[in-house]
């Protein structure tokens, strides 16, 4: 039985958010409280910070991960599936170095209102149930359009048939970004955090959000004090 390890990327650059990943929530910087997340998950072995900041790497390292050097290929945020490339990468560097890996979580400090036991919960659906990989949703009951120029047109209802959204069939679910696992065969053999057969685990839409904005960041901050989160 191999190990389960998080890889939590982190780069330094974000044209919308200067140095998001190391803007503090109730002191801690995003990055550390990615670490202290997965380190205090029951259910990884190993927590790896992967960035190509030397100020990113020296706070991941104080808060007591392993860290990655980048390379500069994986360094643009224009790039097609370049986190999936990037875990891909990691694991062969992580193999070549001696590592015995069953399963990679991977967890964006961009989440920081995920929960440990979510991360545990989600790391059973590929350890424990046979899953082949694993995400994080929330349901999202919201009458949804579709723009084309200046036209607009429903996508998931029928105006004339509108029921209240509570009980409409429709309901969708939404990939959250805050933890996605996979089995090592399946990141090999699709290239891609998500593959095979596929489990999830529900969050909360409150505790979904994913930092890319200073509204966002506010809004994390926000609901951290209101909801108790801690790290």
């Amino acid at each position: 039985m191999g190990d389960v390890y998080a890889i939590i990327p982190a780069k330094s650059n974000n044209e919308e958010l200067h140095n998001r990943n190391l803007r503090e929530i109730k002191g801690v910087p995003l990055v550390g409280i990615a670490v202290r997340q997965a380190l205090n998950s029951e259910k990884i072995d190993h927590v790896v910070v992967n960035t190509e900041s030397e100020e990113i790497s020296d706070v991941a390292e104080n808060y007591g991960a392993e860290v990655s050097d980048r390379p500069s290929r994986f360094t643009k945020s224009d790039r097609f599936m370049e986190v999936d490339r990037l875990l891909a990468w990691q694991l062969d560097q992580l193999e070549s170095d001696g590592a015995d890996i069953d399963a990679i979580v991977l967890l964006y400090p961009t989440c920081p209102l995920r929960t440990i036991n979510i991360i545990d919960r989600a790391v059973e659906k590929v350890a424990d149930e046979g899953y082949d990989s694993a995400l994080t949703l929330y349901e999202d009951n919201r009458y949804l359009w579709k723009r084309e120029e200046d036209q607009v047109t429903p996508t998931n209802y029928d105006p004339q048939k509108r029921a209240p959204h509570q009980i409409e069939e429709w309901n969708q679910w939404v990939e959250n970004k805050a933890v996605y696992v996979m089995s090592r065969e399946t990141l090999l053999r699709t290239g891609c955090r998500l593959g095979g057969e596929i489990g999830f685990v529900e969050m909360p839409v409150h505790r979904s959000i994913s930092i890319d904005t200073p509204v966002d960041f506010k809004l994390a901050q926000f609901i951290s004090e209101v909801d108790g989160a801690s790290w």
